[in-house]
């Protein structure tokens, strides 16, 4: 698995500032990539974006250790609280599943125009930006000192404690 580095009852911004960079050049980027279809692109893009969060924050953040509190990925832990009430039960692979789905949500719009327009180098920036998010989340920033010891992706997942 995964090393163990901290366990962050809360997640800081200097705790976090990879993160914050890479999801910033994330949103960024599609949204150049998106403006390539003009308004309509841009607000299909923004759209998206917006869609995204009661997708995430009903499917995953409000099952999650982090809710009400800053957790690995900006406006995500810290912000659900004020839209959506705690829910019940614990964190698992249906959370996951909800959390793919708003992410692939945020990418359909300028993965779209990279496959329809062939943008190679653009499309190759892109997919380097999200694979860089992803990567650092994974393996450097979140996860390795997430509380969340339910998620299947912890590093404490599934180890028992005496």
């Amino acid at each position: 698995g995964l090393p163990r580095k901290h366990r962050y009852p809360e997640f800081s911004r200097q705790a976090n500032r990879k993160t914050v960079v890479f999801l910033t050049a994330f949103f960024l980027l599609g949204m150049v990539i998106s403006a390539r279809r003009k308004a309509g692109g841009l607000a299909a893009y923004l759209l998206a974006w917006v869609l995204s969060y009661p997708v995430i924050y009903a499917g995953t953040c409000r099952k999650c250790p982090y809710y009400g509190k800053h957790c690995p990925i900006p406006l995500e832990g810290a912000c659900v609280s004020g839209f959506m009430a705690r829910g019940a039960g614990s964190f698992g692979y249906a959370q996951l599943f909800w959390a793919g789905v708003a992410y692939l949500m945020r990418m359909a719009v300028p993965a779209g125009i990279i496959l329809l327009d062939r943008l190679r180098v653009t499309g190759s920036a892109y997919l380097g930006v999200v694979a860089a998010f992803w990567t650092n989340h994974l393996l450097v920033e979140g996860c390795p000192n997430c509380i969340n010891s339910a998620c299947p992706l912890n590093p404490d997942h599934g180890v028992s404690t005496p």
